[in-house]
């Protein structure tokens, strides 16, 4: 069955304005500057300059192209010092045209439908709109879908908008053009960073780049927008209304030395990444941008298995974001995806990890995976409860089924409380109160046997 919904005679009257008032009003013009700072949980703070055409005394502006997920309490208007002027009422409207909308308003009215195949034309009463038209024809039949196009009368559409609009019922002390900031917080933009690395043969060495992927499900477009990004975790509740910016903070452009890529910042206790170039924002886009680039970064391949809870042998990638090693720049958090050559040089994808946010000068380990000839076994050998805690020893059995590589393998022992290491057959260190450290090293086609025990003790 062919489904053919035209809706005629609307258009034009649509394009002249949503609703009365809007005919009346002034609209003011697309902006001249637009700058977005999106954080990463679908929030951005969207800031615009517009020229607007004041008129003494009371007037009503209409601001077209904001965005579709805009939050109506954030919203906030600044103009420029000296000009007095107090903002009565805004308004929000947001009930786009569509054939739904348009066919809903009309449920229990009567309606023209036009089948231009069968030269038919039915007259009839909508019941109904829900999975499909349900119509009552004038000889009381009820007609579920049927065919033709739809005809409603003129001015069907007044009341619907095409677009998001803001308006505003604002009284002003003197007429002339000003420049107008305009910020709110909008749902609908989020971005988040993807980072790829390229091992070296011998696992040693990897060359690092990072990606920013941003999208923007808005319903509106960004042209030329400055772009800032926010890492961090920032705190948001619900319905709380932001601080405005303070008035007369206009936006402007810096001086940027790196123009190919983004520009790091501390702000408050999150960090600022600032595209020094400008860029647009698509509806419904995603848009991936350069984030850093490093060569031969220093890593570390580990092999850790599990001293008390035993498990796989787990391949961990470790790497510190340090200037020394070509890095630096705080890490936003994001997906870290590791590849290697083959023996036909060819890349192949070997595992990933995600990393939260990371400071510089910090070890970075990538969980890429479990280890396929490398079997860990591990089992309690002794327990014994004691008045205010306990005693416990365990062995720990490696097996390195590689043929030509020794291997080295770490096994952490983590006790919670407080306790002490009684013996162990094997020297260990202390990396924190709770953990304990051995480090075992494992002939090809070998296997090696790790005991110890430790007491607990309750206060």
């Amino acid at each position: 069955m062919r489904y053919l919904l035209a809706i005629t005679a609307i258009t034009v009257i649509t394009l002249l304005g949503a609703t009365a008032m809007a005919e009346q009003a002034k609209e003011v013009a697309t902006p001249q500057e637009v700058a977005v700072t999106i954080y990463n949980e679908d929030l951005a703070l969207i800031r615009e300059v517009r020229e607007v055409e004041l008129d003494a005394g009371t007037g009503v502006y209409r601001l077209p192209e904001v965005s579709g997920r805009l939050k109506p309490e954030t919203v906030h208007l600044s103009l420029p010092a000296g000009v007095e002027f107090k903002l009565l009422e805004q308004n929000y409207d947001y009930d786009l045209v569509s054939v739904d909308k348009l066919l809903e308003k009309f449920i229990g009215r009567e309606i023209v439908l036009i089948d231009d195949e069968h030269d038919l034309t039915i007259k009839g009463t909508l019941l109904s709109t829900q999975g499909g038209r349900v119509v009552r024809d004038d000889s009381g039949q009820i007609l579920v879908n049927p065919l033709g196009r739809v005809i409603l009368p003129p001015g069907s559409a007044d009341e619907l908008l095409l677009r998001p609009t803001l308006s505003w019922n604002l009284w002003s002390a003197a007429a002339g053009r000003q420049p107008a900031e305009i910020s709110y917080l909008s749902g609908g933009l989020s971005w988040l960073a993807d980072y790829v690395v390229l091992l070296n043969a011998d696992d040693t060495a990897g060359d690092i780049e990072g990606w920013v992927t941003v999208k923007n499900y808005s319903g509106t477009t960004y042209r030329d927008a400055r772009l800032k990004l926010v890492a961090g975790d920032v705190n948001i509740v619900k319905q709380k209304v932001l601080p405005p910016p303070q008035a007369g903070m206009m936006l402007r452009s810096a001086t940027m030395a790196a123009p190919e890529g983004f520009q790091e910042e501390e702000f408050f206790e999150y960090h600022l990444y600032d595209l020094p170039r400008p860029t647009t924002l698509k509806t419904s886009q995603m848009k991936q941008i350069g984030l850093l680039t490093a060569a031969a970064v220093p890593f570390e391949k580990l092999l850790i298995f599990n001293g008390i809870n035993g498990g796989d042998v787990r391949v961990v990638m470790e790497f510190t974001n340090e200037e020394e090693a070509g890095m630096g720049m705080p890490l936003p958090a994001g997906t870290v995806r590791v590849f290697k050559n083959d023996s036909s040089g060819d890349a192949q994808f070997i595992g990933e990890d995600r990393i939260d946010h990371t400071p510089k000068d910090e070890d970075v380990q990538l969980k890429i995976g479990n280890a396929f000839d490398i079997v860990g076994e591990t089992k309690r050998t002794e327990y014994n409860k004691l008045k205010k805690g306990y005693d416990s020893a365990y062995e720990v059995t490696l097996k390195n089924h590689k043929a030509q590589e020794d291997v080295v393998v770490t096994v952490p022992v983590k006790v919670m409380g407080d306790w002490k290491m009684l013996e162990a057959s094997h020297e260990y260190a202390m990396k924190d109160a709770f953990t304990a450290e051995f480090k075992m090293k494992v002939p090809a086609d070998g296997e090696v046997t790790l005991t110890f025990k430790f007491k607990v003790t309750w206060k």
